[in-house]
């Protein structure tokens, strides 16, 4: 059975170009364009990792990060921030309660590597 991905980012075409190399590769991938649509995935979906942009409409993504990470059935579930902000990532990271982090605009294989290293 192949891993379940979750991508949300209020971008279309990041949502596309992602989910195409990820299909690519085997994943199966849900997609989402907002916090909201994060958390709401997260609980129907239960993925084995989670793509997220930090800032999005409704619910950013720093507070769909907190909503997942404190509810214990899915606190489990790494999260990779997606963002093209370099200021204070680590403290960014740490907010969102994320794994990691990769900027916009990112490297494909940088992607996989660190997805790779938080679903064996």
């Amino acid at each position: 059975m192949s891993k379940k991905i979750l991508l949300v980012d209020d971008e279309s075409d990041i949502l596309k170009e992602i989910s195409f190399i990820l299909q690519k590769k085997g994943f199966t991938v849900f997609t989402g364009i907002n916090g909201k649509q994060a958390i709401e995935l997260a609980e129907k979906v239960r993925p084995d990792l989670i793509i997220l942009d930090i800032f999005m409409p409704c619910v950013s993504g720093s507070e769909a990060g907190k909503a997942i990470k404190q509810q214990c059935h899915l606190k489990h579930i790494p999260i990779i921030l997606l963002t093209a902000s370099i200021d204070n990532i680590e403290e960014k990271r740490l907010e969102c309660m994320a794994d990691d982090y990769v900027f916009k605009p990112f490297d494909y294989q940088e992607l996989l590597k660190k997805i790779d290293k938080l679903i064996k």
